[in-house]
């Protein structure tokens, strides 16, 4: 009860603090679940477009399923680009409005687990608690639920280790699960 009692008067604190304009911060750490319910950092602002850029290891009918299941639970996306990007977005540093998908880079490899299967980098602006941009890479070892799994972090969800969950941190431990994953905000 303590505990409850102390994870509620820092989040009050939280609340009523002075609010300043932030950097970026990618990668929210995994927090615990105060409701039973996966934790959901932010939200897009914008629709978000996403693309998938030339080397990543994603079929077009893998990005669509993906989505298609996304948009089941409410979330929307502006439109796909498979391995179009005439604006060179996956390029970019700081592709606002996108979700990226890419293959591992040299850069990501040092920071990935080596049990990992790919890892998204969501950019939150913490005044607004609106994601500006995300990017997913991928290992060549796609497994069924990891592209949705990942496109949940790039919608600014966390990992919840509920055993079967689509959002959990263990793909053995993940599945279909899909208890709050439904987009309210429509």
């Amino acid at each position: 009860m303590k505990n409850i009692v102390r994870i509620f008067v820092c989040l009050l604190l939280l609340l009523i603090s002075p609010v300043e304009a932030s950097e970026y911060v990618s990668n929210f750490t995994t927090i615990p679940a105060v409701e039973h319910l996966p934790i959901r950092v932010a939200t897009w602002k914008s629709t978000p477009i996403v693309i998938v850029c030339e080397h990543a290891p994603i079929t077009e009918t893998q990005i669509n399923s993906a989505l298609t299941f996304w948009k089941g639970l409410g979330h929307y996306f502006q439109r796909v680009q498979y391995k179009h990007d005439p604006l060179d977005k996956c390029k970019q540093e700081t592709p606002v409005g996108y979700i990226l998908v890419h293959l591992v880079t040299q850069q990501v490899v040092g920071t990935l687990d080596p049990d990992s299967l790919a890892v998204t980098h969501f950019y939150v602006d913490n005044t607004t608690k609106n994601v500006d941009w995300a990017v997913i890479y991928f290992k060549n070892d796609i497994r069924g639920t990891v592209l949705e799994h990942e496109i949940g972090h790039a919608l600014g969800y966390l990992h919840y280790n509920k055993i079967n969950h689509l959002m959990n941190s263990k793909w053995m431990q993940g599945g279909w699960d899909k208890e709050g994953l439904t987009n309210k905000h429509q």
